[in-house]
Parts: C-alpha cells; structure tokens; sequence
C-alpha cells in the first residue's frame, strides 16, 4: 500500500466518514450541508421543471442513479425533475452544453467526475471549460473502478495482462472514465495495451467484452458486478488503495510494486477517482439557488426511501458535499506535472 502524505490520509479518512455518515437516516441534522448553515429557501423552485441530464444512452449506472435520485429531488424542491439522456462524445457534450445554460438551477447534470476531470486537467480537445467553472452540487455516488477481462478471452489474472501480446480495451469514447481509466493502466503498469473507443453507451461496450469482441474494459464496480458474479468477466485489478470487500481476492491497484514514478500516477489516478459521480450546474449559480440546491441533494440522498431503492437496485450512495467537492476541485487542480502530462498524452492517442 502507498505511503501516503498526510493530507491525502486525512482525506481519505473524510471520505470513508463521510460515506459511513450517508447511510444514517438521522444524517441530514449532522451532515456538512446542514451544519454549515446551508439549505436556504427553495421557493424559487416552486412549480419549476428541472432537467437531470445524463451524459450516456439509457439504462447505465449514471441513468439509474438519475433516476433514482429525481423524484425524491424533485419533492425537496418543489419541482418536477425530469431525467434526459444526452449520449455523445464519452460523456464531454452534454457537459459543453451544460456551460451554456442559464444559470438558474432548473438545468444540472450527472458527471462522470474522473473522466471529465482527467480531460479537464489534460487540457484535453473538446473540453469548453475549466473543472472551477462548474457549480458542484454534490457527490452522489464513488466510482471504485475495476480492470475486468472478457470470459472469452484467454486472460484470467493480471499476470496473464501484464505479459500480453495486445490487450485490447473498449471504452465508450475520448474523455470517458473507462478511456483515462485503461490508459493510465497501460502506462503504470507498462504493458502492451490499447484503448477501443467509439462504443454508443456503457452497455455497448460492456457486450462487446463479454462477446470477446474486445478483451476487456475498466468500469464502476457496482456497474460490474453482475457480469463479474455471473462469469461473463474476470475481474482483474481495483483502482484503490485497498482491496474491494466484494471481491477479497482482487488485488488493488495500491498494493502493487511501483517504481516511484509509476506510484505517484497511480496515487494521482486513485485520488480523482474520489469525484465520483457528482451532480452538477452550470457557472454563475447565484448562492441562494446553489445553496438550495445542496440541502435538496442532501435531503434526498440521505432519506431512507431513497437508500432502500438505491440498495435495491445495487447503486450504493457515498455523499460528498458541494464544498467538500470545491476543496477536492482545488486539490485536483494541483496534480503533479507528470500526471497531467500522461493525461494529456492519452487524450492525444485517442
């Protein structure tokens, strides 16, 4: 496991907090939003229509937690929340159009947080805006990813990965988690490997992996699991300092042998997957709507209706505030030059 600085410990520990605090249903008197005298008046948003765009096709992870998470919003604003799915560019267009809408709060979005920050700090093309521009509501869900190989394909260990002759990715496109995920993979762990992109949707590329298509993928572990439990995959590595309590015999990325280079990318890499899936607006939302804002959030993924369906449904929630985010935005922000230059350099591959 890495020796990690003290303030990336103490984060780390927030974090684990934090998620522990989202599953308590008296959280909402103890959370960070309600203590930190958030959650003015919502009347704004009285008989407003609020669109929850997700960036992908239907019937993902980021659409089922839209979905799960709309009409408990939309009682706790007074509103109706109606979810879009804006599918195109791994993710990138729905948050360019995301900057040019009116910043009022009735138009906010599910961000895939570790792809669009890595092609934010990779200055990547296609990306019209800076992380700090976004209005960060709060975190909704983590994103502990996971390296899996197709059952197809001839690869069962990381081992098997390390030594091979070409080891195909899929991901759904330039910018997407699964596209900075594979390739920050092949550079750290330095094996012959290269990233399939184009794939309309997470679903379409996952298919692709178990029809042996491709040889394998990255993706969200609660995304993963029921192809993993079912056979379909194989999974190979977590992308986390630890190793993941539904998979005890999957090695993590941070107990692996590094050289001190390589270390530092996979702390880097591990530390922006923390963003997770945070819901977000647009720039310039004026505080009392922003504020309303990240006390509905909250309430909402801390009432209990909400928790038993997300658990339904294997969509765990870890709350992270909208200012614990902006402090994360800002830590992002001071990634070593090396990390964003691997970033920068898998952006221009794809």
């Amino acid at each position: 496991m890495f020796d990690r600085k003290p303030t990336r410990a103490a984060f780390s520990a927030l974090l684990g907090a934090i998620a522990l605090m989202s599953t308590a249903c008296d959280a909402v008197g103890t959370s960070t939003e309600a203590s930190a005298g958030g959650g003015g008046d919502c009347s704004m948003f009285e008989g407003e229509t609020v669109t929850l765009v997700v960036p992908y096709s239907p019937g993902g992870g980021y659409d089922s937690y839209a979905r799960i998470i709309a009409p408990h919003l939309g009682k706790e604003l007074g509103s109706e929340v109606v979810v879009e799915n804006e599918d195109g560019a791994g993710g990138l267009l729905a948050m360019n159009n995301l900057m040019a809408a009116t910043p009022d709060g009735t138009e906010l979005a599910i961000m895939n947080g570790v792809g669009v920050a890595g092609g934010a700090l990779a200055g990547a093309e296609g990306i019209r805006f800076a992380l700090d521009d976004l209005s960060m509501i709060g975190r909704v869900a983590e994103q502990q990813a996971v390296f899996v190989a197709g059952a197809k394909s001839p690869y069962r260990t990381l081992d098997d990965v390390l030594k091979a002759d070409g080891f195909e990715f899929a991901s759904t496109g330039v910018g997407a988690a699964d596209f900075v995920n594979a390739n920050l993979l092949i550079e750290i762990l330095d094996f012959d490997g290269r990233v399939v992109t184009g794939f309309e949707g997470s679903d379409e590329s996952e298919l692709a992996v178990v029809r042996g298509d491709v040889d394998g993928q990255t993706g969200d572990l609660d995304s993963r699991i029921e192809a993993i439990e079912a056979g379909d995959e194989h999974p190979l590595l977590v992308i986390d300092t630890k190793r993941a309590d539904v998979l005890p015999d999957v090695p993590a990325l941070g107990e692996l042998d590094l050289g001190q280079r390589e270390r530092a990318l996979a702390e880097s890499l591990i530390d922006m997957s923390a963003f997770g899936r945070p819901i977000v607006g647009p720039p310039g939302l004026p505080e009392d709507r922003l504020s309303c804002l990240r006390q509905a959030l909250h309430n909402s993924v801390t009432n209990p209706k909400l928790l038993a369906a997300a658990k339904k449904e294997e969509r765990p929630i870890s709350w992270l505030s909208g200012a614990e985010l902006d402090e994360l935005v800002g830590r992002l922000g001071d990634a070593s030059a090396a990390f964003q230059q691997s970033l920068r350099a898998a952006h221009e591959r794809g």
